[in-house]
């Protein structure tokens, strides 16, 4: 929440017209393939608290993605009582959703913020994004926050994601092997594999020397 306030202060608590400006909030964050299939996802809005729901409003997000003429830039449609802006990638779609009364221009904001973090950590493209799933998820972690934005800095939510990646780096699971959290199933496998045959070469060895 500091984060937020030092980045929209006037949304954060001006008062305006007589009356206090709200926050800017989102209601979800989304980032499909061009099949509509879902590379990552947050809600934080109880509208779409069921997976049916969200994957209805998913199917209908990537029609208006799917419609729009400029995928290389920020586009806008209304429906279901809420707004949405999203811009295309290579072979994906970014959505940036919030109440139809929001501020566009600060959804906007969001979404050019998610986009320019991805950007420069990864191509914006579906085998990318899945290869790296943990630094995705972590981008849109520290952008948004149960529908707070945190960071409209693209280099402050890069720099943060190889941060907690580094510090994710340095604990191993259990000390068997170099961190095996951040190894595929295959790369984790042959690691105990590896360490089990030193074990047992070792075993062996003192055998043979008694």
């Amino acid at each position: 929440r500091t984060r937020a306030a030092r980045a929209h202060p006037a949304q954060a608590g001006d008062r305006m017209g007589g009356g206090l400006v709200s926050e800017p909030s989102i209601s979800a964050v989304v980032i499909l393939d061009s099949d509509g299939e879902r590379i990552a996802a947050r809600y934080y809005t109880p509208q779409y608290a069921t997976l049916a729901s969200q994957q209805a409003f998913e199917k209908a997000l990537l029609g208006k993605a799917l419609k729009s003429q400029g995928a290389d830039e920020a586009d806008i449609v209304i429906f279901d009582g809420l707004i949405t802006v999203f811009r295309g990638g290579r072979d994906c779609f970014l959505f940036v959703t919030g109440d139809q009364d929001e501020n566009e221009i600060i959804l906007v904001e969001v979404l050019h913020t998610m986009y320019q973090a991805l950007s420069t950590m990864m191509p914006v493209d579906r085998r990318s994004m899945m290869d790296k799933l943990d630094m995705v998820l972590l981008a849109l972690d520290e952008l948004v926050d149960g529908g707070v934005i945190l960071e409209i800095e693209p280099s402050a939510i890069v720099n943060r994601v190889g941060m907690r990646g580094a510090d994710a780096d340095q604990q191993p699971m259990g000390g068997v092997g170099p961190n095996l959290q951040a190894q595929t199933p295959q790369q984790a496998l042959q690691s105990l594999k590896d360490t089990m045959g030193t074990m047992a070469r070792a075993f062996k060895a003192a055998g043979a020397g008694n």
